[in-house]
């Protein structure tokens, strides 16, 4: 029987990050740590998430179908526009460290000059891996997923322009954890196990 109240719908949330191996917090209720911080505004088109697999089948002789389905590799997927532009946002997409980077003051004299960032892309020996906090808020409900260690392995173009804001569209991959921990944990509030 349908009940509607099983449906979520995410009308806002949240995504934060932090270094490979902090700790995440223990419920979906629960407030992030020091660590983590607000990576800014996300568009409205939300969360993607996706769960891909390639899978083995072994065959017998004799049989006419496989006898073993053998799951061979996951790979999660979680994407996400965001429109802020800040020093993380910059070291994820163009893959470079945060010590990489240089600020320059703002100076006043002998003319007025804006504090400014620069930094240099292109080179491939910088990797930049975080541990991920996604939160999907709706009504109440929480579904909280936490990422211990994962990359940018895709992004989309910036588009600069008069129409909208120079976003930042980021897909992020999970990989494994550190120390054989989980590489993604969800926690969804009411939600209720079956009754064996």
């Amino acid at each position: 029987m349908g009940d509607a109240a099983e449906i979520i719908v995410g009308t806002a949330g949240k995504a934060y990050r932090a270094d490979v191996g902090s700790t995440f917090p223990a419920g979906p209720e629960e407030v992030w740590g020091a660590g983590f911080t607000d990576l800014g505004f996300i568009t409205p088109d939300g969360l993607e998430e996706a769960l891909e697999e390639e899978r083995t089948q072994l065959e017998a002789w004799g049989e006419d179908a496989p006898v073993i389905d053998l799951a061979k590799k996951r790979t999660q997927t979680f994407k996400l526009v965001f429109r802020q532009t800040n020093a993380y946002m910059l070291s994820l997409y163009y893959q470079v460290k945060l010590a990489s980077m240089t600020s320059t003051a703002a100076a006043t004299t002998p003319s007025p000059k804006k504090q400014f960032i620069s930094f240099g892309s292109g080179s491939t020996a910088d990797t930049i891996e975080i541990a991920l906090g996604l939160d999907v808020i709706m009504s109440g409900k929480r579904h909280r997923i936490m990422i211990a260690r994962c990359g940018v392995s895709d992004r989309g173009a910036v588009k600069h322009s008069a129409e909208d804001s120079s976003n930042f569209e980021l897909t992020f991959t999970a990989l494994a954890a550190p120390g054989g921990a989980q590489s993604v944990q969800h926690m969804i509030t009411d939600v209720e196990l079956p009754t064996p």
